[in-house]
């Protein structure tokens, strides 16, 4: 399933003296100097006179030759004042003093049109400027995320490697072992699944950085992704006690979204809200509408986040600044913000210490599907295999 995505317009400059911006400069010069007066006597040559000094501009305008621009544009404006400058008559008809404010006149004209051409000119360059900084981090980003993905994929291989050993031990197919051996080999097990998904949350941070997650958005049945999400989670929660509810409006059954990338976020939530929340807690998952939009919000009962820290709640490595927040790189949440952006939606955080947080995920419930995708309802079939197809660390690190 394919969408298009959308193309990116460039920015279109001319580099030196002998360029279009200043050919078409020169031939503007060389029409208003040979037809501005003979223009002025015959209506159609008038109209061809304008169109052609318009046309000249547009191709300025359309190629950023803003300092070209304001040259003919100056100079259309100087030959326009000198003709009906000519037959006008003289203000206070003085003979001294008649050219000395013609002089002044013209001096200020000539003054303003040239700052007007310096500034120009200044905007183009820093426009300039910009554009390759834009291209050079993009180009930056695109080699890190290269670099990360090659380096990940040679450290997850033996990490996959010793996974399947480890695995292959404990279910006692090579033999029965003591029970501090079995622990020992838990204890691999468990270093190697979470440093796997340690590897997946910086490669996907990198991707999402370098504009290379790319979505597959289709309709979404809500009420069976959210139930097959806490089946996951509670089957990973450690805490005694610990419960997950929902609560889901009945009349929000559908969305436009990808699949795959809607469940790692909501897992990345529940996954986050059953970690810290304490024993016989209640983590509280909801689904509901506001306006035409849908909300999907996870409420945990953990210590909550302090007012100073919330602002950087989604930043990039935040969680590892912090070591007392858990063990973790920290890109859960910055990685959940920027696939809610992918899909025109946002998050919203409220908490108050000591008494836990609530995780807000705001979607547009009238998202339309790309153009050429096929329409198609995921069924529970579907969504069984999309469960069965990754363990609860591949999809947080998708």
């Amino acid at each position: 399933m394919t969408s298009k995505q959308p193309t990116q317009t460039k920015t279109t400059y001319d580099n030196g003296w002998f360029s279009i911006s200043t050919l078409v400069t020169v031939a503007t010069f060389v029409l208003i100097a040979s037809f501005h007066r003979i223009a002025h006597e015959d209506r159609l040559l008038l109209n061809l006179y304008w169109i052609s000094i318009a046309g000249a501009a547009y191709a300025l305008v359309n190629r950023n030759a803003i300092a070209q621009l304001t040259f003919v544009v100056s100079t259309v404006a100087a030959s326009t004042l000198a003709q009906s400058y000519l037959a006008a008559k003289p203000g206070i008809q003085d003979p001294l003093l008649d050219p000395v404010i013609d002089i002044v006149s013209l001096s200020i004209l000539l003054l303003l049109s040239w700052r007007l051409a310096i500034h120009g000119t200044r905007f183009i360059k820093q426009q300039r400027e910009m554009d390759l900084q834009h291209v050079l981090e993009k180009q930056a980003m695109a080699t890190r995320a290269a670099a990360l993905t090659a380096t990940s994929h040679e450290v997850r291989t033996p990490i996959t490697a010793i996974l399947s050993i480890t695995e292959t031990l404990l279910d006692g197919a090579v033999g029965e072992m003591e029970p501090e051996q079995k622990e020992f080999i838990q204890d691999v097990d468990d270093c190697g699944r979470h440093l796997l998904m340690l590897i997946n949350d910086i490669l996907d941070y990198a991707k999402a950085q370098a504009g290379q997650i790319k979505l597959a958005p289709e309709i979404v049945e809500l009420h069976n992704l959210i139930d097959q999400c806490v089946s996951i989670t509670e089957a990973t929660k450690k805490h005694p006690g610990l419960q997950l509810t929902t609560q889901l409006d009945s009349s929000v059954r559908e969305v436009v979204a990808d699949p795959l990338r809607l469940k790692q976020i909501l897992l990345n939530l529940m996954s986050n809200a059953v970690k810290y929340s304490p024993d016989n807690s209640v983590v509280r998952v909801q689904l509901q509408k506001d306006g035409e939009d849908i909300l999907i919000s996870v409420r945990d009962a953990g210590r909550g986040i302090a007012a100073e820290q919330v602002e950087h709640l989604f930043d990039p490595y935040y969680q590892a600044a912090y070591g007392d927040q858990g063990i973790g790189t920290g890109l859960g949440l910055a990685i959940t913000k920027s696939l809610v952006e992918m899909h025109e939606g946002s998050i919203a955080v409220e908490s108050v210490v000591g008494a836990g947080s609530l995780f807000t995920v705001r979607l547009p419930g009238k998202r339309a599907l790309p153009v050429g995708t096929e329409v198609e309802s995921s069924s529970d079939q579907n969504w069984q295999s999309i469960v069965n197809e990754e363990s609860v660390g591949a999809v947080a690190g998708v």
